[in-house]
């Protein structure tokens, strides 16, 4: 008998001990799943989160720029007084010109900033060009020009020369004494020297800077003999900055500046006490009486060409 309820007990034993261990793993299962089913809404919330933001990177703006948004040639923003942009190097034009003489002479890389022109530059190939919109912006606005012509007469300072407003009917009488002193006798050779009538209606038209009853002219100042060691030589670095500033002048519509700068150098050349080379005066005659397309070093400027042809 005994045995018997033992044996019924040990079943009942089992049964509750079998439906404990199922009990268990249904609630193991159910565990399992749980953080499976957790971790896919998680997932899908991620996901949806997301999609729906913007991301932002510095410098970058998810704003369209406009196209109406001025588009000015860096040449044009460094000349007007209301932008002063900085050139390539980080210096406004008023810094430039405020730098002392041995500055000016010593540094190369400003000169194709002060006065640009249509050609690029084996010295500075980061240095703006004249294109047609900067051509075009000098000569219809006068701040510009006045601006350059700053930077030109800073030029004529570091050269030795000086700016003198003669009264017209003055500096008629000064140039008939010079043609009745010069006579017969001088002579010119092409690509070296031009008449004044020449160079007086070589020139393009456009807009002057002067206009009468006075005459600008450029005559030696009182530190020309300092400094123009620097350049009235043989040859110099600085034959070819003049050069450029010529052919600047003339491009950017300070025709009447160039004409007396050539007139200028033209007359330090004739002096028998300085010896300039032949070939740096063809190059100056070149910038001042070519057709403006045609470089003093005979590069031709396709844009320049067809402007001069609209000018006719």
């Amino acid at each position: 008998m005994d045995r018997t309820l033992d044996r019924h007990e040990q079943d009942k034993v089992r049964a509750a001990r079998a439906s404990f261990f199922q009990g268990q793993k249904r609630r193991t299962s159910t565990s399992k799943d749980s953080p499976l089913d957790n971790l896919s809404i998680t997932s899908r919330t991620s996901q949806d989160t997301m999609s729906s933001k913007k991301f932002k990177f510095s410098g970058i703006t998810s704003t369209k720029p406009s196209d109406t948004a001025p588009k000015m040639p860096l040449i044009v923003r460094f000349y007007d007084s209301n932008v002063q942009a900085r050139d390539s190097h980080g210096r406004t034009q008023e810094e430039i010109l405020a730098w002392p003489d041995s500055k000016l002479e010593s540094c190369h890389n400003y000169i194709q900033m002060l006065f640009p022109v249509p050609e690029g530059s084996a010295f500075n190939w980061e240095a703006p060009i004249i294109d047609r919109e900067t051509m075009d912006a000098f000569r219809s606005r006068k701040d510009l020009r006045d601006r350059l012509r700053l930077s030109f007469e800073r030029m004529l300072d570091f050269y030795g020369f000086a700016v003198e407003m003669k009264p017209e009917q003055e500096a008629e009488k000064s140039e008939e004494k010079d043609e009745d002193a010069t006579g017969d006798n001088a002579t010119e050779t092409q690509d070296t020297t031009t008449s004044k009538s020449e160079a007086t209606h070589s020139f393009p038209p456009g807009i002057t800077s002067y206009t009468t009853p006075f005459t600008y002219a450029i005559i030696r100042g009182p530190n020309f003999r300092t400094n123009s060691r620097n350049w009235a030589v043989r040859f110099d670095h600085n034959h070819l900055r003049i050069t450029r500033i010529l052919r600047c002048l003339r491009i950017l519509s300070l025709q009447i500046e160039c004409e007396a700068f050539f007139k200028a150098l033209k007359e330090v050349y004739d002096d028998d006490a300085v010896k300039i080379s032949e070939r740096s005066l063809t190059y100056w005659t070149r910038a001042v009486t070519r057709p403006l397309y045609v470089a003093p070093d005979d590069d031709e400027i396709e844009w320049l060409e067809e402007w001069e042809g609209e000018q006719q």
